[in-house]
C-alpha cells in the first residue's frame, strides 16, 4: 500500500516545501539517568544535524526527572560539561506527570521571539531535523498539534509519543493550570491528548503525520506505524533500543562518513 505524507495527501510534493518560510522548532529529548552512552551518540549526531540545517533552526536538551542522589551527582557533572540536561521538578517517571512538568517547563522557558513550535521525544527515536522542519513549514505557526495522531478507544485523539510538536500558545496553559494526577496517571501521550482536548478544544488543531513516523521495522512487533523501511523523507524513527540500532539509521539516512 502507497503511503503518502500529509502534505503529499494535500498535493504538495516533497520537493515544494522548501518554498515556504523557515521555522524554529525547540525539542525535548526525555531520557533517563543510565543512558549516558546514547545520549552522547544523540548529541553528537544531533549537533551536526543542526549544523547542516537549511535556514530552519532546531534546538534540542534532553529532559529528565529527579532519581537517586548518585545519579543526580552524574548528571549534574555531565550538564556541567555539555550544558544540554534539564531535571525537572518532579520524580523520574514516564507516565505519572512527567508530561505535564516537561511542558510547563516549556511554557516558563520558550520564548515565541526564539521559537515557533516545541517537540517531545525519546532517546530511543530518531528525529530528523530537516525533514521535521520541511514538513512544518507550511502549517500554521499557531495552534498546531502535529504527530501520528490516532484515537484512544475510539474517543480521545492524541499524537503517538515518539514525536510530538505543539505550536507554544497550546503550551503556555500548562503554567497557569496545576498539575492534576487523576489528568496525568497513565499513558504520556494519550494524557497529553486528553489534556487539550479539555483545556484547548475550542482551538484545537490536530495534524496527523502517519507516513513520516515508524517504529523501526527490525523490531518484531507490527503496530500501525509499521513499515518495511525508512524513507529518505522519513521524520522520525521510534525503538532504537542500543548503539548498534542508533548507527545503522545513520548510515540509511547520512552515510557512512556521517559517524
Amino acid at each position: 500500500m502507497e503511503c503518502k505524507s500529509y502534505h503529499e495527501k494535500k498535493g504538495i510534493h516533497s520537493g515544494k516545501l522548501w518554498s515556504w518560510p523557515s521555522v524554529r522548532i525547540f525539542v525535548g529529548i526525555w531520557s533517563t539517568a543510565k543512558n549516558t552512552a546514547i545520549r552522547n551518540l544523540i548529541r553528537t549526531l544531533y549537533s551536526k544535524q543542526k549544523k547542516d540545517l537549511i535556514d530552519d533552526k532546531v534546538d534540542f536538551k534532553f529532559i529528565l526527572g529527579k532519581s537517586s542522589d548518585n545519579d543526580m551527582s552524574m548528571l549534574i557533572a555531565e550538564n556541567d560539561t555539555f550544558g544540554d540536561i534539564v531535571i525537572l521538578d518532579v520524580k523520574e517517571n514516564m507516565n505519572n506527570g512527567k508530561a505535564y512538568y516537561y511542558w510547563q517547563w516549556v511554557g516558563i522557558n520558550i520564548k515565541t521571539t526564539e521559537y515557533d513550535h516545541a517537540a517531545k521525544t525519546d532517546d530511543d527515536s530518531f528525529v530528523h531535523f530537516q525533514n521535521m522542519a520541511l514538513n512544518l513549514r507550511p502549517l500554521p505557526r499557531d495552534y498546531l498539534y502535529y504527530g501520528h495522531i490516532i484515537k484512544y478507544k475510539k474517543k480521545i485523539a492524541f499524537a503517538r509519543g515518539l514525536l510530538q510538536v505543539l505550536s507554544l500558545n497550546y503550551v503556555y496553559p500548562f503554567v497557569s493550570i496545576p498539575f492534576n494526577e487523576k489528568e496525568w496517571n497513565g499513558p504520556e501521550d494519550v494524557k497529553l491528548g486528553a489534556w487539550l482536548d479539555k483545556y484547548t478544544n475550542s482551538t484545537l488543531n490536530q495534524f496527523n503525520e502517519d507516513c513520516l513516523m515508524i517504529h523501526d521495522p527490525r523490531v518484531p512487533v507490527h503496530r500501525p506505524i509499521w513499515r518495511q523501511w525508512a524513507s529518505p523523507h522519513t521524520i522520525v524513527i521510534h525503538w532504537l533500543k542500543d548503539i548498534n540500532a542508533w548507527r545503522s539509521v545513520v548510515d540509511f539516512h547520512f552515510g557512512k562518513d556521517y559517524n
